[in-house]
């Protein structure tokens, strides 16, 4: 029941239900046609039918000859289907039904429980007479059978169409739900960074899904490429200068040493041995990310508490956060909060998330780190944000806003903090904590384990 909405939203399905209505339509529109002729015509039949009735009485006859002559006829007739009728001036009535003449129409009314009339209505012929009203009049019954005979032909031509083309329509939906669900998936899985996604679909097909999960998978396929490049150039880069940027440190420390403190350059071989330390750092962050995107960190995971690991962190940086005048709160604990991964980089990643905090909050500000029984490890702070429009551009390397770039940093600490949520498949999430940041990393239940906390 819960997939019958996606089914009637699916394309198959609502293609079958255009082509029921456009056939309902034109057969309507057909056999509706053909029904107003052919019940005019009925109709015509049964005027011309009556005029000719009434050409056959005489009446100039006396009001006793024509008592008469209605009376013979109504004796073979059946009110139901032909009523015949004389009401004469002095009171004589002959026929089988009664009537109640209103202008120049006669309202006819059963002459007697054994002589019901028709229950379709009648077309009359209503004639006023020197002696008195003839009444003559034909039951619609033929109209109304008439009109039952279209209503079953329109039946029996939309519905088993309309069946057909549902089922045909949904079993077609079905089959194509689940190949757009697998492309679905394949686009989430690239989405959420994992570039070895393929659509695996029926190769034997040739049709717009086919050719959908192919672009699909040549598009992942280049990507996969291109990152997988630049992530090697990235790493060969950072690999290769690091060593030429740490004997520049080490030859910058050499040099003010033998400066000594009182020598004028010496301030400036201290600033420039500290923008060498600050390269390095920068090229030992991008190399970290990228043997954490690499995977291999995934191969040692192992059960860890969540709540553990953030009371160490919370504890290790509390002189960090008095110094620098931030109130560093940690919610109580629910009780361990099991998740799967590496207990160093989840340490690195709140390690990261409370530094950035400290560093951009302000002093007087609050910095509060809870841990949910939903996997959800959260650390938010009273600070002044992050612009809705900048928070998925803070997660790229070396992106910084404008108005930290005055502040120590070097942009990569969200960037890391992404990359190890997405070898851990967790989410990561940065909304408003009016006023502040919030920053939400949710991990994935562990594979046989039942809910924690």
């Amino acid at each position: 029941m819960r997939r019958l909405p996606r089914i009637l939203r699916s394309t198959p399905v609502r293609l079958a239900l255009m082509l029921v209505v456009l056939f309902t339509l034109v057969n309507g529109a057909t056999l509706g046609g053909a029904y107003l002729q052919l019940a005019a015509s009925t109709r015509a039949q049964i005027r011309a039918s009556l005029e000719a009735e009434m050409a056959g009485f005489d009446v100039t006859a006396t009001p006793a000859a024509l008592a008469t002559l209605v009376r013979a006829r109504a004796r073979a007739a059946d009110p139901a289907d032909s009523v015949y009728l004389f009401l004469g001036d002095d009171g004589r009535r002959a026929g089988n039904a009664d009537a109640i003449i209103r202008g120049d129409r006669a309202k006819l009314v059963p002459a007697g429980p054994d002589r019901q009339l028709s229950d379709a209505g009648y077309e009359q012929e209503v004639r006023r007479l020197s002696s008195g009203w003839l009444i003559l009049a034909e039951s619609l019954a033929p109209l109304d059978d008439l009109r039952r005979t279209f209503l079953t032909l329109l039946g029996l031509s939309l519905g088993p169409t309309a069946l057909l083309s549902l089922g045909l329509g949904t079993l077609i939906a079905r089959r194509s739900a689940r190949r757009v669900a697998r492309i679905e998936r394949t686009l989430a899985a690239l989405a959420s960074g994992d570039l070895a996604a393929r659509y695996a679909g029926d190769h034997r097909a040739d049709d717009d899904l086919a050719r959908i999960g192919q672009s699909v998978n040549r598009m992942a396929e280049r990507q996969e490429a291109a990152t997988e490049a630049l992530r090697q150039v990235s790493s060969d880069i950072a690999h290769d200068l690091r060593t030429p940027l740490q004997r520049i440190s080490v030859t910058l420390a050499d040099l003010r040493a033998r400066l000594g403190p009182d020598h004028e350059a010496a301030h400036l071989a201290e600033a420039a041995g500290d923008e060498a330390d600050r390269a390095t750092g920068v090229f030992r962050a991008l190399l970290h990310i990228a043997q954490i995107e690499g995977g291999g960190p995934a191969q040692h995971f192992s059960p860890l508490d969540l709540t553990e690991v953030a009371a160490e962190m919370a504890e290790l940086y509390e002189p960090a956060a008095e110094e620098a005048g931030v109130a560093l709160h940690v919610a109580p604990a629910h009780g361990p909060v099991t998740v799967l991964g590496d207990r160093d980089l989840i340490a690195q990643a709140l390690a990261n998330l409370i530094e950035n905090a400290l560093r951009h909050a302000g002093g007087g500000a609050e910095v509060h780190i809870a841990v949910s029984p939903d996997r959800a490890l959260t650390v938010e702070d009273t600070g002044p944000g992050i612009p809705e429009a900048e928070r998925d551009r803070v997660l790229r390397r070396l992106y910084r806003l404008e108005r930290s770039r005055t502040t120590p940093g070097n942009g990569l600490g969200l960037a890391l903090v992404a990359a190890i949520a997405q070898v851990h498949d967790a989410r990561l999430e940065l909304t408003d904590a009016t006023p502040g940041l919030r920053v939400r990393l949710e991990f994935p239940e562990p594979v046989g384990a039942g809910t924690s906390g």
